[in-house]
């Protein structure tokens, strides 16, 4: 398959974590991968490396995905380098977990929305505006968003926005036959669950159908399966990936 032919994926937030997998996944299958990334760029460049010595193709992007005009650019560059842009996976994002509702403060509240929200509504606003038609548009959320709990009143909010995006732009974007769905991954074992500590890592693996934390390769595939040719009629859904488990 010629680089002219291959589907183009940007995913937001690719150097670490489930959207590495992603990142990893979708180059298997043949298609261009645009690695976003925000600070040190080794990881996100260890990821393209990996993937150029697998045969495909990819390339690292710097963007904020806080910042409007950083989205803009990122959607621009993209284009201007593969030439157009067929599956948007919006992975980037923070946790701030563990703090009461009772002690948020004003500047937790502004930093979570800033990406969760803010940045996740304006990378979904520049995929509805570029993605070709027949392509994929993959909102990555949460189930802390369905099975809340003690400690999640600032991040769950922030995740279940782009979830009601999704539902919206899943209509708006039909008559052009691209798809929109959330992908909503339990506790997935990532740079993020060395905040957690022994004992709520137990409690997580007692809490799961399989006796185990959901690894990034596991949400990967349900991506990977939406962004291909057998995913074409899931649009609009809100796709739990935790193994069966109640958190």
């Amino acid at each position: 398959m010629s680089l002219a032919t291959k589907k183009v994926a940007l995913i937001t937030g690719a150097a670490t974590g489930i959207g590495r997998a992603i990142a990893i996944r979708l180059a298997k299958d043949g298609i261009t991968v645009a690695v976003n990334y925000i600070g040190n760029p080794k990881p996100a460049e260890e990821v393209v490396d990996e993937i150029v010595n697998a045969g495909g193709n990819a390339k690292a992007f710097p963007a904020d995905v806080s910042s409007v005009i950083e989205i803009i650019k990122l959607f621009n560059d993209v284009i201007n380098e593969f030439g157009a842009i067929d599956i948007v996976v919006a992975n980037a994002g923070i946790a701030l977990i563990g703090t009461a509702i009772a002690d948020v403060t004003e500047a937790d509240f502004d930093r979570i929305s800033a990406v969760n929200y803010k940045g996740t509504y304006f990378v979904l606003q520049q995929a509805a505006k570029h993605v070709q038609e027949g392509g994929r548009i993959i909102h990555i959320s949460s189930t802390s968003t369905v099975y809340p709990a003690a400690g999640l009143g600032l991040y769950s909010p922030s995740k279940a926005a782009g979830r009601v995006i999704t539902e919206i732009l899943a209509h708006e974007l039909g008559p052009r036959q691209i798809s929109v769905n959330s992908v909503m991954p339990g506790p997935t074992k990532t740079p993020l669950q060395k905040e957690l500590s022994k004992e709520e890592l137990e409690r997580i693996t007692e809490g799961s159908a399989f006796g185990r934390m959901g690894e990034p390769g596991d949400i990967a595939g349900i991506v990977a399966f939406l962004a291909g040719p057998e995913g074409a009629w899931i649009n609009g859904q809100q796709i739990i990936a935790n193994g069966g488990g109640r958190i």
